[in-house]
């Protein structure tokens, strides 16, 4: 009986494994389409949900990360895994960025600049540490307070809609900036005047700060990072199905 067993089983060898390879080769197939079916929905469609919001937050990037984190990235191929690594890491960049701040730090660096062609150093106090020993150079007293000053002007509406469309109520905004200035100089710098604003306009300080070229240059690696990702087959097949649902 035994050896009729064996006798049967070796001449059915191959056809033993040839079948027991296919059964392997079709589950690995289903067991790999349902892997990948998993990382579009649970990892390419929430980040293109979040792109489509066309606004850029904190608390999008932390969910960013959050998708980064999760177990169905491994069935990304390595291309895949490059290129939403990419994404997300340009998307930190831009994440916390406001314009109203960034306007603020344009028109402070062009101040700095304008003490320093005047010859007066902007940070001439001093930090000490615990046993008197000065550790690094430091602004006037209240200068985040004549920060938050400027702050509150430049993120006005009539600050934005007058530097496009009512010249007099900017250069209202500029005689405010301008007074603000003026009055920190003259109380902690010099009490010599100092010419602001008269070279360029606010609108062109802002336009041409190394502030502002340095945050465009994060928005093109963030808007090439994008397009990289979504150029992907895995990230059009979920556009694809967006597109199809907006149009029921």
């Amino acid at each position: 009986m035994l050896q009729s067993i064996f006798e049967w089983i070796y001449n059915n060898a191959m056809a033993i494994f040839i079948s027991s390879f296919i059964s392997f080769l079709l589950s690995k197939k289903y067991y790999d389409k349902a892997n990948r079916e998993n990382v579009l929905m649970t990892v390419v469609f929430p980040v293109i949900q979040i792109l489509n919001h066309n606004k850029y937050s904190s608390e999008d990037y932390e969910k960013l990360c959050e998708i980064m984190s999760n177990y169905s990235i491994r069935y990304l191929n390595k291309n895949e895994r490059n290129k939403l690594l990419r994404l997300i890491n340009s998307y930190k960049d831009i994440s916390r960025y406001e314009k109203e701040k960034a306007d603020t730090d344009s028109i402070m660096l062009y101040y700095e600049d304008t003490l320093k062609k005047n010859g007066i150093n902007p940070k001439p106090c001093v930090l000490t540490d615990f046993e008197g020993e000065v550790v690094a150079d430091d602004y006037p007293p209240d200068y985040n307070i004549l920060k938050c000053q400027i702050y509150d002007i430049v993120s006005s509406n009539e600050f934005y809609i007058s530097l496009n469309e009512f010249p007099r109520l900017s250069n209202s905004c500029t005689d405010s900036i301008v007074n603000i200035l003026d009055s920190y100089t003259n109380q902690f710098y010099t009490s010599e005047k100092i010419s602001l604003f008269d070279d360029y306009g606010i609108t062109e300080i802002i336009r041409q700060s190394p502030i502002t070229k340095r945050w465009a240059e994060k928005f093109n690696a963030f808007k090439k990072s994008q397009q990289d990702f979504l150029n992907l087959a895995i990230s059009k097949k979920i556009s694809k199905i967006l597109d199809y649902s907006k149009s029921k």
